[in-house]
């Protein structure tokens, strides 16, 4: 009878958090994707400002500098990455459904 009880309660464990993690996965995704959205129009927008003003000759814009920085900004994110693996690996259930309701709710938003 005790390893009854025990098995419903690893059971009720896992299913938490594959629910949890569903849930809280898919609203991440929504908000990630507007959050996306929102900032490629302010960088389309700065962009274009910054092209209408070297066009003018207001400016003038040192393109090398800004692909470093980009390029910079870019290769500071996989470490982050990196780590983010071995936390999500040490959380199996609860990852595998964030990443899912993740997707979906990026995909849906």
């Amino acid at each position: 009878m005790a390893e009854a009880t025990q098995t419903a309660d690893i059971w009720t464990i896992v299913l938490f958090q594959l629910g949890g993690g569903g849930v809280l996965g898919f609203a991440a995704g929504y908000a990630v994707k507007k959050l996306l959205k929102l900032i490629m129009i302010v960088v389309g927008v700065f962009v274009l400002g910054l092209l209408a003003l070297e066009y003018k000759g207001w400016i003038k814009v040192n393109y090398d500098a800004l692909a470093q920085s980009i390029e910079n900004a870019i290769t500071g994110g996989t470490s982050t990455a990196v780590s983010l693996k071995s936390h999500i690996l040490a959380n199996v259930p609860f990852a595998s459904a964030f990443l899912l309701g993740f997707t979906l709710g990026f995909k849906i938003g």
